[in-house]
């Protein structure tokens, strides 16, 4: 087998190359739907969770996002549910300097994005599972993770109210102004790791509907290691992150590009 050096591979190997390297691809989501809490946490217990090659503000922004996603090209018109921490940061380096959201770690609920997201974008994901959104007795919804039948976090959303369009463009505006922050972290067999560096992705988002409200709860189970294995470190840590004031909760429909074409290395 020779490699064409034009082409970007994933694991394994015999599937051949997935894309060209000049241009990279984007990747349509059609469907799209996000339900998020945003609420301030306390610097100290953001700052053990985010690489130290980013700053953050005094009091922290933390976004939870449930996502469901369908009708993808690349699953065969199939899709997948996420579910992601992002922690507010800023890159500053000798070329890039940008804000946006870090991710300290991205559910997912399927294998092959969890792969290309990890092995390419850099984007800690992992697997775990996730349910479509349950309608509450008072018409709220609640988004629940959970592993091999026990309950890892959920976020509880009451009735939101939609939004009209001006208010709707800014929001448009605003999710679309953050790009991701990642950091692609490959151990070796031995010596150094063969990937240790900050990443950035951007996604073009289009709200077609939008709700908004101020109030909503982010809850934790209480999963052992004998009931979850190593997933039990991920969501302690996650659950250090304290809850000091809630500032927003939104929903919105639409569709995404992921633009792999812009995904790239921070220096």
């Amino acid at each position: 087998m020779k490699l064409d050096a034009n082409k970007l591979y994933l694991m394994p190997l015999i599937a051949g190359p997935q894309y060209d390297k000049n241009p990279l691809p984007q990747l349509a989501y059609p469907q799209i739907e996000n339900l998020a809490i945003r609420f301030q946490t306390e610097h100290d217990a953001a700052r053990a969770l985010v690489p130290e090659c980013y700053q953050l503000g005094s009091a922290p922004q933390v976004t939870v996002v449930f996502g469901y996603y369908h009708g993808l090209d690349f699953l065969a018109g199939g899709g997948y549910n996420v579910a992601m921490f992002q922690i507010a940061a800023r890159f500053d380096g000798e070329r890039d300097h940008l804000e946006g959201d870090y991710i300290p770690v991205m559910f997912e609920n399927h294998t092959q994005p969890i792969l290309g997201g990890r092995e390419f974008l850099g984007v800690q994901k992992w697997y775990v599972d996730l349910p479509p959104p349950r309608l509450r007795p008072d018409g709220g919804l609640r988004c629940e993770a959970s592993l091999w039948g026990h309950f890892l976090f959920a976020l509880d959303l009451p009735p939101l109210k939609r939004q009209n369009p001006i208010v709707k463009a800014v929001a448009s505006r605003q999710i679309n102004s953050r790009p991701w922050l990642g950091y692609k972290y490959s151990p070796a067999l031995d010596g150094p790791p063969d990937a240790d560096y900050p990443t950035t992705t951007r996604n073009d988002v289009k709200v077609d509907r939008f709700w908004m409200g101020s109030e909503g709860s982010l809850t934790f189970g209480s999963p052992s290691e004998a009931d979850v294995g190593p997933t039990v470190h991920i969501v302690d840590a996650l659950r250090s992150l304290p809850v000091v004031q809630v500032e927003q909760v939104l929903r919105f429909q639409g569709s995404a590009v992921l633009r792999f074409d812009q995904s790239h290395r921070l220096v």
